[in-house]
């Protein structure tokens, strides 16, 4: 069964970030005066943040939020001239915020936690090629969106499937690795745990892994079409399509996001003739017989609600003539 709810802006404007991962917005940042007391350190006026600039390291203290740069005064940053190539950010630094480090070309390593928001990939756009972030354990943190819970953890995730830069991450243990590099469909490049010999602490070139793609939907046999290629990626979408699936996930329980693309003759397909059925894979985690699952589509203007068509609990199955955008997979227990 498939139902359609109209809504205003909010809908629009999560369209605009349907296919965009973290994206990046060019905005005034107001109020952030940084103050140099000499020897390497400056403080962040009306906050315990302070940064110190020495030995090759630019340490970033305190408790709070590190703000937005303002885009238009990047040299205001107590760190725009230096020739740095360490960066290491506290536990108790919440969130990265957008341009704090943009253009940075000399940071080569970034020392952070899991405990620490990236809020836009921006915020470490143009540092030094493959850069190394060492991504230590501290207690993940949560923001509510609506019902949805998005993790620090989820942002830092976020920024590493969608940086161009070459980066390597590297993570406490095996399992976490993999926990990392798995969490999106292609998988993550170049995730390393600290006791893996492969790990690249001064080269990623070398011992390079991740972007391995799998299969996850295809057009169902009810409906088959051969001149259509059927592609899906789970991928964190921006801060805009959580907002708008918040808005419509009712009693339903957030799962995970994908983005499905069908192309013909290498064009992306965003209205068919009529609607075709599709089979997308669910993730082992959220597998159970004890639930109802369904998918929220963001659609010009409108989100779309599937409801699940077959009764395996490894795939759910769903009927459009509006394939090509983004969804959330949710789910009610039995």
């Amino acid at each position: 069964m498939t139902m359609k709810f109209r809504k205003g802006l909010a809908v629009l404007l999560a369209l605009v970030m349907t296919l965009l991962v973290m994206p990046v917005s060019v905005a005034r940042a107001e109020g952030v005066t940084w103050v140099s007391m000499g020897n390497g350190w400056h403080y962040l006026q009306g906050t315990d943040i302070k940064v110190r600039i020495a030995d090759d390291v630019i340490s970033i203290e305190g408790t709070g939020a590190l703000p937005d740069a303002d885009y238009w005064k990047l040299y205001e940053r107590p760190w725009h001239t230096s020739s740095a190539s360490h960066l290491r950010i506290a536990s108790t630094i919440t969130s990265v915020g957008d341009y704090s480090f943009y253009k940075c070309s000399n940071i080569k390593s970034v020392e952070m936690y899991t405990s620490t928001f990236i809020d836009n990939k921006n915020a470490f756009e143009g540092i030094a090629y493959c850069p190394i972030f060492r991504i230590t354990d501290a207690e993940v943190q949560t923001r509510m969106i609506g019902t949805i819970p998005y993790t620090s953890l989820d942002s830092i995730q976020a920024f590493a499937q969608s940086n161009t830069m070459g980066a390597c991450y590297i993570l406490n243990d095996r399992k976490k690795a993999e926990a990392f590099q798995n969490s999106t469909n292609p998988t993550i490049c170049n995730v390393y745990w600290a006791n893996d010999s492969e790990a690249p602490w001064n080269s990623v070139a070398d011992n390079g892994n991740g972007n391995k793609a799998t299969n996850i939907c295809h057009l169902s046999a009810n409906t088959p079409d051969s001149t259509l290629k059927v592609s899906a990626q789970r991928l964190y979408p921006g801060i805009a399509c959580y907002e708008a699936y918040a808005a419509f996930i009712g009693d339903y329980t957030f799962a995970t996001t994908f983005n499905l693309s069908v192309e013909k003759e290498q064009k992306a397909v965003y209205q068919t003739d009529k609607e075709l059925e599709y089979v997308l894979t669910i993730p082992a985690e959220y597998r159970s017989a004890l639930r109802n699952f369904r998918l929220l589509a963001i659609g010009t203007g409108a989100v779309y609600i599937y409801d699940d068509l077959d009764a395996a609990t490894e795939t759910i199955t769903f009927r459009t003539d509006k394939p090509t955008t983004a969804y959330a997979l949710v789910y009610k227990q039995i």
